[in-house]
Parts: structure tokens; C-alpha cells; sequence
């Protein structure tokens, strides 16, 4: 059975009680990226002030962006509306752009996911690529979703985020390239979105037609995720982006693709609901 991944970078500085204070609330959304953009600002500063007493970080094999999705909120509106891609695509807030162990952490570190509020998502992607099914290299990938108790939820996102930007990942699809006829399959990038009762992480890959590498991601998490988070069966699932009823692009551009607007994330979060009862339900008796 292979141990878990084990990335870690001494020396990051710890989030001070007045900075912790600056996030409290999840709602946020602006001033939760501004003070992020600051703290990585003054560790930036910080740690080039010892450029030369040290050695480098080691750089990542892929540049990778963190990305922000803050659903739209209303106390009017208790159900959000529907939209296209375009409109989704403009709530994205990139927050920061990484190439080395180091910068990970430092975004990582100060980044509490416990403080997202309802619906709200962050993304790891390589950089380039924009955490939209519309996409020109998510359009004919898929993901992987597993639903995750929130109590775990954080240290199931941190394994999955290194085993991204470790490139493990990456080589459960390559694996058997030589013997594909289509396109290069990648992993595109992950996420984390709040619901209900769980968190909702998916693995997203460039080929959904590309059945070994499909397989291949999740024997890869199910043998390097630590034993206690490992998933339980139904708890997760794969879906092609296409199949998604608001999948928003053009049917020329990609064949099948129904045009549609976008999910109702409200009927997602019912399906949480009652989904996740069973999923709590076995966690806490293993």
C-alpha cells in the first residue's frame, strides 16, 4: 500500500490572531482575496530578504493557479438563478499563481477552508486553465467527485492538492499514452466546493473518453490517501462535463453538448442533503 504523499517546507510563518480576525467571515468574498494578496506579499517580501542564506525551493514540474468562485448572494433570493457559463466565469477571483513548494504553502497554509461559505469553490489548476467545463482543455474532460464529510474535509483536500501538484496525478494518466489514438489526456486541475453537509472534491482530466486513466485517478487516490480518509463506495463518481444539463457551449464546437444554462447549485445542495446522511452514517462506524 503506498504511504501518503509528503510535501512539506519548514519556515512558513504562522497566520497571527488580528490577520485570523480578517477572515471570519466567509462572505467576504473581495476582502478574504485582498488580505490573502497582502499576507503573500509580506511573505514574499520576507523571504527575499534572505534570498542567498537558503536554498531554493524545489519548483514544480507545472505552474498552477489558485482560483476563487464566489457564488452571488441575496437575502431576496433564496434559491440562486440560473446561469450560463459566461456569467459563472466572471465570479472567478484569481488569487495566486505558484511554481515552487514554498509559494504552495504559503497560499495553502493561510487559506482556511472552514471559512467558505455555502456554494463558494476553490480551484487548483494548472495554470492556463480556467476552472470552467467550457474550457478548450476541460471541454472534453471529466471529473471525479468525491463527497467528503466536512470534519475531514481539509486534510482530504490537502492530500488530494499535493498529490496534484506532486504530479502522481499526472502519472496515473500517462501511464499507458503510448496506445492512445486521440488526444494527450492531462489532469487539469482540482477543486473544493462547500455544500450542506459535505465538501464536494473533484479531479478533473482533459480526456472523459479515456476509461484507463479514469480508472488509473482513482486507484491512485484510493492507494495514496491516508486509510482514514480513504472513500467510502457511493460516496463518489465520475462525470463527463458534457453531461452536465447547463454544460454551455456551442454543440458545433463540441459534438452532443446540450445548450442549457447552468445547474441549479440549490438542487445540488437538496441532493447533498439526504446523500450525505448515509456517507456520515458509515464514516463514523468504521
Amino acid at each position: 500500500m503506498a504511504n501518503s504523499p509528503q510535501l512539506q517546507v519548514s519556515g512558513i510563518p504562522g497566520i497571527q490572531a488580528e490577520e485570523q480576525a480578517a477572515t471570519t467571515s466567509p462572505a467576504r468574498g473581495a476582502e478574504m482575496a485582498s488580505f490573502l494578496r497582502a499576507r503573500l506579499n509580506r511573505n514574499a517580501n520576507r523571504e527575499n530578504r534572505h534570498i542567498g542564506e537558503a536554498a531554493p525551493p524545489p519548483a514544480l514540474v507545472h505552474g498552477w493557479d489558485f482560483w476563487h468562485d464566489r457564488q452571488e448572494r441575496s437575502v431576496a433570493d433564496a434559491k440562486p438563478p440560473a446561469e450560463d457559463a459566461a456569467s459563472y466565469e466572471d465570479r472567478l477571483e484569481s488569487l495566486a499563481s505558484i511554481s515552487d513548494v514554498r509559494q504552495f504553502w504559503s497560499v495553502f497554509n493561510n487559506f482556511d477552508i472552514s471559512r467558505l461559505a455555502l456554494r463558494d469553490s476553490i480551484h487548483l489548476f494548472h495554470r492556463g486553465v480556467k476552472p470552467v467545463w467550457e474550457d478548450a482543455r476541460n471541454a472534453k474532460g471529466g471529473s471525479w467527485t468525491f463527497r467528503v464529510p466536512k470534519s475531514v474535509a481539509a486534510q482530504f483536500w490537502q492530500e488530494i492538492c499535493m498529490m496534484a501538484i506532486g504530479e502522481q496525478l499526472q502519472e496515473a494518466v500517462q501511464a499507458d499514452q503510448q496506445h492512445k489514438t486521440s488526444f494527450r489526456d492531462d489532469i487539469c486541475g482540482v477543486s473544493l466546493s462547500v455544500r450542506f453537509n459535505s465538501m464536494l472534491i473533484q479531479i478533473w482530466n482533459r480526456d472523459a473518453e479515456h476509461q484507463t486513466g479514469i480508472d488509473s485517478i482513482l486507484r491512485t487516490v484510493m492507494e495514496g490517501i491516508s486509510p482514514a480518509l480513504r472513500p467510502k463506495d457511493g460516496s463518489h463518481y465520475y462525470k463527463k462535463h458534457i453531461e452536465h444539463a447547463s454544460f454551455g457551449i456551442d454543440e458545433a464546437k463540441v459534438h452532443g453538448a446540450p445548450d442549457a444554462s447552468r445547474d441549479n447549485a440549490a438542487t445540488a445542495d437538496v441532493m447533498d442533503s439526504a446523500a450525505t446522511q448515509s456517507l456520515d452514517t458509515a464514516t463514523h462506524a468504521s
